[in-house]
């Protein structure tokens, strides 16, 4: 958000968790900037008007929810014609190991680990919050669905680990257009 505000962008935050809420406060008073901040849930209907934003950026915020479908139909609809939607993704690898990335699968997919208590123990264990993972077709085929335009896609390692030694892309960072 400081460099978007920096290169004159009126921006908005929008999260759940209060913490996280109060650093981006903390941050742009620290810095001088001037933010919306809005608590939400990015499972519910967003809390704005139709065609609000020029651009949505989601940095690989959806791996917290267990259904994106709905979350990508909404950004179409808060997203003013020609507008940028632009997401970072978990293709699903990183869910296959535990935290350690060893050399063998411990995982089957999808990880939901409200219906695995294997996996809610793996999370609970590394401290990392609810995760879920997402076929391409949940993250890629539901933006098309919503109606978006798919402009560009980049794949990225975790950038350290046993994973991005070997150069296996873990995320996927998607550009599209209402």
């Amino acid at each position: 958000m400081p460099i978007l505000t920096a290169l004159g962008a009126k921006c908005t935050v929008l999260d759940y968790s209060d913490q996280q809420l109060e650093s981006e406060r903390l941050v742009a008073e620290r810095e001088g900037y001037d933010i919306d901040i809005v608590k939400a849930d990015m499972t519910q209907p967003l809390p704005f008007v139709d065609e609000s934003f020029d651009m949505i950026i989601q940095p690989v915020a959806n791996c917290y929810v267990e259904k994106v479908k709905p979350i990508w139909k909404e950004c179409y609809r808060v997203l003013k014609k020609g507008g940028v939607l632009l997401l970072g993704l978990d293709n699903g690898i990183n869910y296959l190991f535990d935290s350690d990335e060893e050399k063998y699968v411990v995982n089957s997919l999808p990880f939901n680990p409200l219906k695995n208590p294997d996996q809610m123990l793996q999370l609970e264990k590394d401290d990392s919050g609810v995760q879920f993972s997402h076929t391409l077709d949940e993250q890629i085929g539901g933006q098309l669905e919503a109606g978006f335009t798919l402009t560009n896609l980049y794949e990225d390692t975790n950038g350290e680990g046993h994973l991005h030694e070997l150069n296996i892309p873990t995320f996927i960072a998607t550009r599209s257009v209402k």
